[in-house]
């Protein structure tokens, strides 16, 4: 079974009982559900400021995928990017992007660049219940 990666604003959605909250339930049951220290960084300070330890706790837990930064990878990503028109796909994005292309992982994200990037990097994306 393909392993998913949640993107930051999913989890943020999850943490304030958003409508992505069964989905993630599910794949933390499965379990699919892996993380990486680019989303880590981006949520883990906070909630460590917050005293949120459960949360903190919840995500460590996960299984870690390792992000080894491919920086030509990366050049070459935001230059396909830019080729098809998207020119704001941010660093962190792309990361991500490139750890589920070296890992076979489906990206689990509400942001509409990476429908976008979908397509010109032939990734698969989580399938949210409708």
């Amino acid at each position: 079974m393909v392993k998913v990666l949640v993107d930051t604003n999913v989890w943020i959605d999850f943490f304030k009982h958003g409508k992505h909250v069964n989905e993630i339930r599910s794949l933390l049951e499965q379990p699919r559900l892996v993380t990486n220290d680019v989303v880590l960084a981006e949520l883990l300070p906070i909630i460590i400021h917050d005293k949120k330890e459960a949360l903190a706790d919840l995500l460590n837990a996960l299984e870690r995928i390792p992000v080894f930064v491919n920086w030509n990878g990366l050049i070459d990503a935001q230059q396909k990017c830019l080729k098809n028109g998207y020119n704001k796909i941010g660093l962190l994005d792309l990361m991500i992007l490139q750890t589920s292309i070296e890992h076979s992982l489906e990206i689990f994200s509400v942001d509409k660049h990476f429908q976008a990037i979908a397509k010109i990097f032939k990734i698969k994306l989580f399938k949210q219940q409708a």
